[in-house]
């Protein structure tokens, strides 16, 4: 495809330039014609004086002599005997016969009479001179095609190399056995692709590991805790629990990672379901609810099911609640829609809201408005860039925008159904 647009552009280029050049010689070639008339209105002026310096009854003779001299054949023919329906403009009319044949006529007052050069054959133009500019403008065709096509193809396998790597890190780009000319671009690009294939299969390895790794002495902390708290007096309970929250909160962030971690494998593949809204809403509202909060739930009369993957939209949709009822201050609404354009779920609170300039760069990992990373403010900056990776992975969309209801913000997940599927 890219080989093809680039070289329709250059073609179109080019024959743009061949009709702009057209012009241009037709411009030129009737410059070229003035300058004939002008020799021969010269012409005319020499035969009239030459005729005019004989007697009447000679002048026809004369006028054959010179005919014979000059090599084209010279008429006199009287002012009547010719009607002109010329422009004013044209000084030397032109006549052609049945056969092509082309005669210039002028009027002569010294003698009173209109002289008749010709008839002279019109010169044919030859099939082949006729031929010379298209068969030039193909050559030039012909001659970019080739020369581009070999670029244009290493460009087109670089490209899909480049498109392989970008949807699965672990295959590098492997081109430059494949290009012709740009094989030292393609072996830098290879070797680039190798390296961050490396290193982001090493951090995920790595990040995967610590997070397993983590939970075992987590396990055992909180099973000390226990057991220290079993047996010691009410005076270390508090402390204790501290620690217990701390370590639970570890524990959580380990499991939001993973979760992460997990949704940006090249082999997570879609498990595409019909599941029923209204019991999924209340599966999904139970582990996500918090006592102190008003949770409403709005479904269509129309929304009877839903094609999704139900465990990834339930992680999404539980991420969106528990960060709603984080910054909520009494109320949260949950709102599911379906349209021509797919299906949507709304998630809007009562809170503050979110900053225009931020409502881009929150779906972002590790990014937050609040910079601080106390219990009391927040999290980590995962949970919505979990839910925007799920709504990409179901090819859909996340954005926040402001609740027209509540006042607070207002968390819109929209995508479509799969093709293969009936809705």
């Amino acid at each position: 495809m890219l080989l093809f647009r680039s070289y329709l552009f250059l073609v179109v280029g080019l024959l743009v330039v061949a009709t702009v050049l057209d012009f241009g010689f037709g411009y030129l070639q009737s410059s070229h014609k003035d300058a004939d008339d002008y020799w021969l209105a010269a012409t005319f002026e020499l035969i009239e004086r030459e005729l005019a310096a004989v007697s009447i009854d000679q002048r026809d003779q004369a006028a054959t002599e010179l005919g014979l001299d000059i090599g084209f054949d010279i008429t006199l023919l009287q002012t009547d005997d010719v009607f002109s329906n010329a422009a004013a403009a044209e000084q030397i009319p032109t006549l052609i016969d049945a056969d092509g044949n082309i005669s210039h006529l002028r009027e002569a007052p010294s003698i009173d009479s209109i002289i008749r050069l010709g008839p002279v054959a019109e010169p044919q133009e030859s099939l082949l001179l006729r031929m010379l500019p298209p068969v030039f403008y193909l050559s030039i065709f012909v001659l970019v095609g080739l020369w581009l096509r070999p670029l244009l193809r290493d460009i087109d396998v670089i490209s899909r190399g480049a498109q392989r790597f970008a949807a699965d890190y672990r295959e590098p780009l492997a081109t430059a056995d494949s290009t012709t000319e740009l094989t030292g671009l393609a072996r830098n690009l290879d070797d680039m692709s190798a390296r961050l294939s490396g290193l982001i299969q090493s951090q995920k390895e790595l990040i995967a590991a610590l997070s397993h790794e983590m939970r075992t002495p987590l396990a055992r902390i909180r099973f000390a805790l226990a057991v220290i708290g079993n047996k010691s007096d009410g005076d270390l309970q508090e402390p204790l629990d501290e620690v217990d929250r701390d370590v639970q909160e570890i524990d959580e962030l380990i499991g939001t990672m993973l979760n992460y971690a997990r949704l940006d494998h090249p082999d997570l593949r879609m498990n595409w379901q019909e599941v029923p809204i209204d019991a999924w809403l209340g599966r999904t509202l139970e582990k996500s609810r918090q006592t102190d909060k008003d949770i409403s739930i709005i479904t269509d009369d129309k929304v009877k099911t839903a094609w999704m993957d139900a465990h990834l939209m339930t992680l999404a949709l539980s991420n969106l609640l528990v960060n709603a009822c984080h910054y909520s201050s009494r109320r949260v609404l949950c709102r599911v829609t379906q349209s021509d354009a797919g299906y949507s779920i709304d998630v809007e609170d009562d809170g503050k809201g979110i900053p225009e300039s931020e409502r881009e760069s929150i779906f972002k990992a590790f990014t937050r408005i609040d910079n601080s990373r106390n219990r009391k403010t927040g999290g980590y900056g995962l949970g919505l860039a979990i839910v925007a990776r799920i709504a990409h992975l179901h090819g859909g969309s996340v954005a926040a925008t402001r609740s027209d209801e509540l006042g607070g913000a207002r968390f819109t997940v929209r995508w479509r159904p799969p093709p293969d599927s009936e809705v």
